[in-house]
Order: C-alpha cells, then structure tokens, then sequence
C-alpha cells in the first residue's frame, strides 16, 4: 500500500500548495492523497484518508465549516448477501483491512478536472474492489466495482454510504414542542425521488417523527438535502442513469439528528459508464 502524505489543490487561477496547518485535523491517520480546494467556486473541500475514510467540508466565507455535524463522512462500503435466520437473505458489511490499498496511481499537484483517479481496496475475505473517482467543478463522480471475489460465496456488492450528521445535537426531545425550536429547523429539507416514482418528494425537519427508510422502504433513485447549517449549501446524489443505481436508507434516531445515504449501483450494471454516483454541491 501507498501512504501518500500529499496535499491535492484544483485551483482555478491560484497556484501552489495549500499549507500543511490547513489540513482538516478530523482525519487522524496518513492521507492516501486528495485534498481537493475548488478555489473558484469555494463550495467545498475533500480528503480521503489513510484509514479509507473519505470526508467533505462545506465552506461558507471561506471558511471550512468542520463542527456540530456539519460535514459529510463518506466510506467506502462492501456488502455480501448471507443467509440469515429462517434462510432470508440479508446483506453483511465487509470492512477494509489495514494497509488495503494499492494502485493509487501517480501523485500530483494539479489532477486535472474529468480525469478518474482510482485505487482498489481490499477488504476482509480478500474481496477487492476498484474505487473511482472523478472531479469536476461543482462536485464529484463516485464509481465502485468488484474485481476480485476472493473467499466470498454469495453475492457482492460495492458502494458509498454518506453520514448526515447530527446537525442539530442541541436540541433535545424535551425541546422539539418549544416554538423556536421550529424556527430552527425551517432551513433544512430534504428532498427525494422514491423507486418508481415520477415526482419529486420534500421532507420537511419540523416534521422531526418522520422515518426515512419507512417512508421510502424501497429507496430512492435521487437524494438532495440543503440546510443554513452547511454554509446554504445543498448537497445532491443520484446515479448517473438514476435506473442503474439506488440508495437506501439507515436511520435509527429522529432525523434531526442524522442518518445514512448508501448507494449501490445495480450489480448487473456495475462498471458501466452510467452505473456511478453523481455527488454535486450547490
């Protein structure tokens, strides 16, 4: 494996390298080598740690908004579907073993933009799959695909899950019937596209009891939420065919207080040119 303790800049009219102090402190470990500053625009900056671990900075002001749940963690996921109890197949999580990283490829202080920058990771059972990601001005492209099935004996599958934090760890259940505490939650919403559906869904926070993954049991084929908390930005997710792609969803407090956004390309389609995850920032 290959630590890379670099730091990527795109800049748009800005050169050189951003200083070593600025590095986001969040991620402990050696950098496999993408901190992306999109200097023209100044939505957002990106790392991808040593550990496989990825994270996305909004940034207001210029400013990297880094607290109170107010950034993306983004992970690198694989899944095996196993038998479960009474023979009813289920997915189980195959976590990234350390030093499961190669072919990172070249390093460089100006990656250019439409370009993809892969490395494959490998993960408990020897399973390996091929990590792809593409900038560009306004966001990211994300494909995943499986190119070595090693111990494995049921099906695989390879995505990104998203944690949306606790944006909103100040308030608690006693505090959800106050009326400022509405007030506080107006900015922040949520909208979808469930499997099959034609039209676009909202989910407002003030409604604090709804449940995402009993509202939409089959997942959605597009994902956006926007929020004063991340700086008036909106973050969107949705795969490039939105037919080849699903995301599902894992909430297990109110969803005031955070939530998971996992994308799975279809298993047939994945590898194919439109079987990736769109992730944009606005």
């Amino acid at each position: 494996m290959k630590h890379l303790a670099i730091v990527i800049g795109i800049a748009f009219g800005v050169t050189g390298f951003a200083r070593a102090e600025e590095l986001p402190a969040t991620l402990d470990k050696p950098y496999l080598g993408c901190w992306l500053a999109f200097s023209d625009s100044r939505d957002f900056e990106f790392v991808i740690g040593g550990d496989g671990d990825a994270e996305l900075f909004f940034i207001k002001n210029r400013k990297r908004l880094s607290t109170g749940g107010c950034t993306l963690k983004i992970y690198y996921a694989l899944e095996e579907k196993v038998k479960g109890k009474g023979g009813k197949p289920r997915w189980v999580s195959r976590r990234i073993v350390q030093d499961g990283f190669e072919d990172f490829g070249k390093e460089t202080a100006k990656p250019p933009l439409r370009k993809p920058l892969s490395f494959t990771a490998t993960y408990t059972g020897g399973i390996k799959a091929k990590i792809t990601h593409v900038f560009t001005k306004d966001g990211m492209e994300i494909s995943t695909q499986v190119v070595d099935k090693g111990e494995s004996k049921g099906e695989l599958r390879a995505g990104v899950k998203i944690l949306v934090g606790d944006l909103f760890r100040q308030i608690d259940d006693a505090d959800l019937e106050k009326r400022e505490t509405e007030s506080k939650l107006e900015d922040t919403r949520i909208s979808v596209r469930g499997v099959g559906a034609r039209r676009t869904e909202r989910v407002k926070f003030e409604d604090y009891d709804v449940v995402l993954t009993e509202e939409f049991p089959n997942g959605v084929r597009a994902f956006a939420l926007e929020s004063d908390r991340y700086g008036d930005h909106e973050f969107q997710m949705t795969t490039a065919n939105p037919e080849y792609g699903i995301i599902e969803f894992v909430q297990r407090k109110k969803i005031i207080h955070g939530f998971y956004t996992n994308w799975y390309p279809d298993p047939e389609k994945a590898g194919q040119q439109d079987a990736r995850l769109l992730l944009k920032v606005k």
